[in-house]
């Protein structure tokens, strides 16, 4: 299986995303997939202009000549693609959004009705790819995720995607602090268990989901903790 890890945040390879994405892939290549990571901060891609351009004077082919085309090229080789992302606003990093925006070349302008839905369809044909979805916030419940799933919800309802997990990882910024290491050290085990399930099975097992699921702390407690944080290097 070939694998191709998105890390979206802007703080490349010292982010939290980084700190979820790394043991995930671990994981994986445990049971033999081929995985690469892009950091999309080592990158340079420029916002869609909404030109239409890649679907009309030069069907697939943007207008931008940056680092797009070489990932899309890799998107399209690979059979699973993760998406690893901050949560900025409770959605998609900045970088990650015009990242996504710019997967347009790949479909086509076409409207077709599928079941119960209306999509684009692929340019070329390719199998279904499965999705996974990695994300973490600095924010201690996890309800705050709800529109960045619902996002890939929507991203994946085509015939051509499967959103084959899920990874939430709340109160993210425990994962860079070494005092707290011992205490997250079951959430990155668990991660690297889901890629290697992903890998073999094709999804998360229920007993690694609900694990992953659990806090990495008590909500009320983090809040204080950050709270106590923020005073102590703001001037206010």
């Amino acid at each position: 299986m070939k694998i191709l890890a998105i890390n979206g945040s802007p703080r490349g390879k010292s982010s939290n995303s980084d700190r979820i994405l790394l043991p995930f892939l671990d994981g994986a290549r445990e049971v033999g997939a081929d995985a690469e990571v892009i950091y999309l901060s080592e990158k340079t891609i420029n916002h869609c202009l909404g030109c239409f351009t890649c679907w009309t004077k030069s069907p697939g082919v943007c207008v931008h000549q940056d680092d797009m085309p070489e990932l899309l090229e890799k998107i399209r080789l690979a059979d699973l693609i993760v998406y690893a992302t901050p949560l900025y606003v409770f959605t998609v990093s900045g970088l990650m959004k015009d990242f996504m925006d710019r997967h347009l070349p790949l479909a086509q302008p076409y409207i077709l009705k599928r079941g119960g839905q209306y999509i684009h369809p692929r340019r070329y044909e390719e199998k279904s790819k499965k999705i996974i979805l990695i994300a973490n916030c600095g924010y201690p419940g996890k309800h705050h995720f709800s529109g960045l799933v619902e996002t890939f919800r929507c991203f994946t309802s085509g015939s051509d995607k499967e959103l084959a997990a899920v990874i939430l990882c709340a109160a993210g910024e425990l994962l860079k602090i070494p005092e707290a290491q011992a205490s997250v050290k079951w959430f990155i085990k668990a991660c690297k268990t889901a890629g290697r399930e992903l890998v073999n099975c094709g999804k998360l097992t229920p007993e690694t989901e609900a694990l992953l699921n659990n806090d990495l702390i008590d909500p009320e407690f983090y809040s204080q903790m950050a709270n106590s944080y923020w005073r102590g290097v703001t001037s206010e």
